[in-house]
């Protein structure tokens, strides 16, 4: 069995963007030349999620309304109390939401449907100047 990882870097700018991370995801798979196998998708930080949606202006808009009734942005945490920070709701959301994921690799293509692109969603509201992602391949 084999193994390829690599790390991806993002310019995402200030908080609460989701970016469509599919063709990099893709790439990679493609560079690792893994044929049948998985590959896992890790954001680098703990305010961020990897997760998959249809990557639609509706969907996106679902996704913020849905996250904001569970983890508001203007709402008071402990979190932000000892670190002033501001991002408690960043650190709540990708609990929920999920930092990983594992896809399915077959013939060399990541199995997704049309409509299923893989996210990274980044909730910080501090400005970053770069985000990292780590994807780890392994297979045949």
């Amino acid at each position: 069995m084999k193994t390829f990882t690599k790390k991806l870097t993002f310019y995402m700018g200030k908080g609460h963007i989701v970016r469509d991370i599919t063709a990099d995801i893709q790439a990679v798979v493609n560079e690792s030349k893994i044929k049948e196998g998985q590959v896992t998708v890790q954001a680098g930080r703990s305010v961020c999620i990897i997760s998959t949606i249809e990557y639609e202006p509706g969907c996106l808009s679902d996704l913020e309304k849905a996250l904001e009734k569970i983890a508001p942005r203007n709402d008071y945490y402990e979190h932000s109390k000892r670190w002033n920070d501001e991002n408690g709701h960043a650190h709540i959301r990708s609990t929920i939401v999920g930092p990983s994921q594992t896809f399915v690799i077959m013939n060399g293509k990541l199995c997704l449907e049309p409509w299923q692109q893989i996210i990274f969603g980044d909730y910080c509201p501090n400005e970053h100047p770069e985000w990292e992602v780590f994807v780890c391949v392994i297979g045949e």
